[in-house]
């Protein structure tokens, strides 16, 4: 049901696409706020989901522009939050957690708005998500086969070496026989795409499983029955979509 409404808004109406992604990103955010807050953190909620929506609306509207934009006024008005709140406590620490909320959530998040405003904009966001996808099949049909060297034991057991290099074959292969017969996409920078998200999906996915060892939690959230919360399921969406637009800014238009 998500899949159709995903493809569905994704190529009918950019405004709706827009209001899905925005709506699963500023839930995303607030759960990682509410995890912070269960080990002491005080991170200015209200000020990082503001600044969240508006670098979502202002990446939808303006561009790149907002971005930067966006990042700046996060940052000052976070100065601002704890200067005038009376009671703050370790301030350096609670602005640091506030503005991580804001850039590893929405800021990420904003680059798959920018990816919709592309030429050819719908079928570049497909191949994004499409190869995010093939990174965790792939990943986990070949885990499960043969994953017998943990990639990051402390941090998340049960990722292989043998799961990421399933992963990558199969994206590889997606990028070989699919790639170029979706404009824009030549060959070249089909496989340049594989290659950006074979680095980066699992990095996506093994940050956030940082950020819960540090933080103690299993799940970022409930939302996802037997699925956790909404950071968990766009974890390497996230870390791919900045890498992945300004690819394609580069190799393609």
């Amino acid at each position: 049901m998500l899949g159709g409404l995903i493809f569905g808004t994704l190529f009918t109406s950019r405004i709706a696409f827009f209001v899905l992604v925005a709506v699963a990103v500023l839930a995303a955010q607030a759960e990682l706020y509410r995890a912070l807050r269960t080990r002491g953190f005080k991170p200015a909620d209200a000020v990082g989901l503001l600044a969240g929506a508006g670098i979502l609306i202002g990446s939808y509207s303006r561009g790149t522009a907002a971005l930067s934009f966006g990042l700046t006024m996060s940052v000052i008005a976070s100065f601002l939050w704890f200067l005038a709140d009376p009671k703050r406590e370790h301030v350096a620490e609670n602005i640091a957690v506030t503005l991580l909320g804001v850039v590893y959530v929405p800021f990420f998040g904003a680059h798959v708005i920018l990816m919709t405003g592309l030429p050819h904009g719908a079928a570049i966001t497909i191949c994004y998500i499409g190869i995010v996808a093939a990174s965790d099949i792939g990943a986990y049909a070949a885990g499960s086969l043969f994953g017998k060297h943990p990639m990051a034991p402390t941090v998340s057991p049960k990722k292989s070496w043998e799961g990421a290099a399933g992963a990558t074959a199969f994206m590889f292969i997606l990028a070989l026989t699919v790639g170029p017969h979706i404009a824009p996409f030549t060959l070249g920078s089909a496989l340049a795409l594989a290659a950006v998200a074979a680095v980066v999906a699992p990095l996506g996915d093994l940050a956030e499983s940082l950020i819960k060892r540090d933080l103690g939690v299993k799940d970022m959230g409930t939302m996802l029955p037997g699925h956790g919360g909404v950071l968990d399921r766009i974890d390497s969406l996230l870390l791919v979509a900045p890498a992945a637009y300004w690819l394609i800014r580069v190799a393609v238009f």
